[in-house]
């Protein structure tokens, strides 16, 4: 399942990349050379840019590629790197139910809200904080088995 959803991350966040260049390239030609702006570039835009924040998020915790200061940490012994490891592990999948709850629930309010160009409802925008965090929680879910799992065997901590 976590490689389905590793896969699955990385592709939408590529899609994500690949449809803001296109879109951004199409926009620059359309307005400076033929004279004639995509009204709706910038809505999409910005959803795209959303959704690939969140996603993209979420792939990076897949990968524990998410940016850490491990300055006092490399200075324990491997085993308290690994208890650390797991505290932060269980610190990171609470805060991030919070953060996919209360995502959650503005996607809920922001229902009736509508862009104003290509006619979006706000809830498919907002939609994206509680799915990449969902999947961040089950990425570090993972991540916390595996960490317990060497701590008890005594292996050595991912970097």
């Amino acid at each position: 399942m976590f490689k389905f959803l590793g896969k699955l991350s990385d592709i939408v966040a590529s899609l994500a990349v690949a449809a803001i260049v296109i879109i951004t390239i199409l926009a620059v030609f359309m307005r400076w050379l033929l004279n004639d702006p995509l009204m709706w570039s910038e809505e999409v835009l910005i959803i795209c840019y959303i959704w690939l924040v969140m996603i993209g998020a979420a792939s990076a915790a897949g990968k524990r590629m998410h940016v850490s200061i491990d300055a006092i940490t490399s200075l324990f012994p491997e085993k308290v790197q690994l208890a650390i490891a797991v505290i932060t592990h269980i610190m990171a999948i609470i805060a991030l139910s919070i953060f996919g709850y209360l995502g959650y629930e503005l996607s809920i309010i922001a229902e009736d809200k509508i862009t104003p160009i290509i006619g979006v409802s706000y809830y498919y925008i907002d939609l994206s904080v509680p799915i990449g965090a969902s999947i961040m929680v089950l990425f570090s879910i993972q991540h916390l088995l595996e960490d317990m799992s060497k701590l008890i065997k005594g292996d050595k901590p991912c970097q």
